[in-house]
């Protein structure tokens, strides 16, 4: 009985864990801080022109808003051409 007491106990504290709802688990920073890119020129507002270049895919070009930071990744097919959020 001694030896079943703290399994138990550790089973009940997994399963507790696992219950969790999706909504109390925190997002990372790196996908609340990138939003999605503008390929064409927006009409309304200002607007950075942002462009990169990766090795498979050359020139990149693409538009954020004035006040976001333009973000280039070439680790992933196709690359990733986002903006970021300050």
């Amino acid at each position: 009985m001694r030896c079943l007491a703290p399994s138990l106990l550790l089973a009940l504290w997994a399963s507790a864990a696992l219950a969790l709802p999706a909504e109390t688990a925190r997002p990372t920073t790196h996908d609340r801080a990138l939003t999605d890119a503008v390929f064409v020129r927006p009409v309304y507002g200002t607007y950075r022109h942002c462009g990169g270049a990766c090795l498979k895919s050359g020139e990149l070009s693409w538009f954020c808003f004035q006040k976001q930071s333009c973000y280039l990744s070439c680790a992933t097919a196709p690359p990733l051409m986002r903006c970021a959020v300050p």
